[in-house]
């Protein structure tokens, strides 16, 4: 096994594989640029929402999927959520982060999503920023497989905001990033 694909921890990483229907690839997701994509995304995801013809959208009559309001919300939650997945991995008190909506996904305001979404967001980006790579390669200790580390969450939440968009009709997302850190 060649040292360059080791961690600082010595472990192998756990691949995530491309996406072709979003357009994510996990190897641009590194760790010193993971607090620009984050904030990237949540620009995207702002402009989405506060579109007034796409926001309210309902689904499309027969879709089982969501509206584009309903992925924005569900990227909001995983931002927020995420901070609690950092907590429990990094071994800190939990953080205090608003908490999401009662409301059903459907019925919440876009304009407020997208402010939610953007505080979460630049949140998230900041402890993101303030990771190290022995932070990045820690494995959460309640789970039975090593490799599932910061890195591979934290890449694998890149890819649900990614596709999210992407499904919402904000087109393949991760190919419009500027990509300068």
């Amino acid at each position: 096994m060649c040292d360059s694909l080791l961690s600082p921890l010595h472990r192998i990483p756990l691949p995530l594989p491309d996406c072709d229907r979003c357009g994510f690839t996990a190897r641009t997701a590194s760790r010193p640029q993971v607090a620009h994509l984050v904030r990237e995304y949540a620009v995207q995801w702002q402009h989405l929402l506060t579109h007034p013809a796409p926001a309210r959208a309902p689904r499309r009559t027969g879709t089982p999927g969501w509206s584009p309001l309903e992925h924005g919300c569900h990227a909001r939650d995983m931002c927020l959520l995420f901070h609690s997945r950092l907590d429990a991995i990094l071994g800190i008190a939990p953080t205090s982060t608003p908490s999401a909506s009662d409301l059903p996904y459907r019925d919440e305001d876009p304009h407020r999503v997208s402010r939610e979404l953007a505080g979460a967001a630049e949140s998230l980006a900041r402890r993101l920023a303030a990771c190290t790579a022995e932070d990045w390669d820690r494995a959460d200790p309640g789970l039975a497989d090593p490799r599932l580390t910061v890195g591979f969450f934290t890449r694998h939440l890149l890819h649900d905001l990614a596709h999210g968009l992407a499904e919402a009709g904000g087109g393949p997302a991760h190919e419009e990033l500027s990509w300068s850190n």
